[in-house]
């Protein structure tokens, strides 16, 4: 019977493609939500953007994301997977929206867990990016589970972005051998054969929910 490795990321550290771990961010914002001692903020570094030439190749990249601080007396896993941004107009009416559409799917790997510790916090940063279509402005978005979504019409002018982020599973487990990077699937979804790898390594007590984080303000200019 394989034997299972508990993983423990405390002192671990490791890149993740397109995502950007920063536990010594700096919060310049009250606009928080806190569920059961977990606390959750959005992040923005470059709050004025300017809007790209009308040009096939031309794009403006934006980066944005999540603030998770753990206010609460235990250790817990997140999964820094999932999240994808939702843009709303100065009066607060959603912005359009469409996705996702994907032609694949991915996994989690062991990069994209974060055990924090009673106080710490982590920054999830993903990045998008501002093009012309088809003589409209429209912002792309990839996320990690390689679903594409698009978002506009945009024009110069004050807009609002919050982020959603989720994970519906608390326990996760290798999947299979892979080509020297470990995936990840839930627990209860695993499939049981014969060629899974001697040890199976398990990650519990993730984070369960989803979030829909306090709107930031930002401006495109011309």
């Amino acid at each position: 019977m394989a034997n299972a490795v508990h993983i423990d990321y405390t002192h671990e550290k490791v890149e993740a493609e397109r995502v950007a771990y920063m536990s010594s961010f700096k919060s310049n914002s009250n606009n928080t939500v806190q569920v059961d001692g977990i606390q959750f903020e959005t992040v923005m570094p470059e709050r004025v953007l300017r809007i790209p030439a009308k040009q096939s190749d031309a794009k403006t990249q934006v980066q944005f994301g999540i603030r998770i601080t753990n206010n609460t007396a235990n250790p817990c896993n997140f999964l820094l997977f999932v999240a994808r941004p939702e843009f709303l107009q100065a009066n607060k009416e959603k912005m359009p929206q469409f996705g996702p559409n994907a032609n694949t799917n991915a996994s989690p790997e062991l990069s994209d867990f974060k055990l924090l510790m009673p106080g710490e916090s982590v920054t999830f940063l993903v990045e998008g990016y501002f093009e012309w279509f088809e003589n409209e402005l429209k912002f792309a978005f990839m996320r990690k589970d390689a679903t594409y979504w698009w978002y506009g019409n945009f024009e110069s002018g004050t807009y609002l972005i919050n982020v959603i982020y989720e994970n519906p599973y608390a326990a996760w487990e290798q999947a299979s051998w892979g080509d020297g990077i470990i995936s990840l699937m839930p627990m209860q979804k695993q499939p049981r054969n014969n060629y899974l790898p001697p040890k199976i390594i398990k990650i519990e007590n993730v984070w369960v929910g989803e979030i829909f984080t306090f709107p930031l303000e930002f401006r495109l200019i011309q």
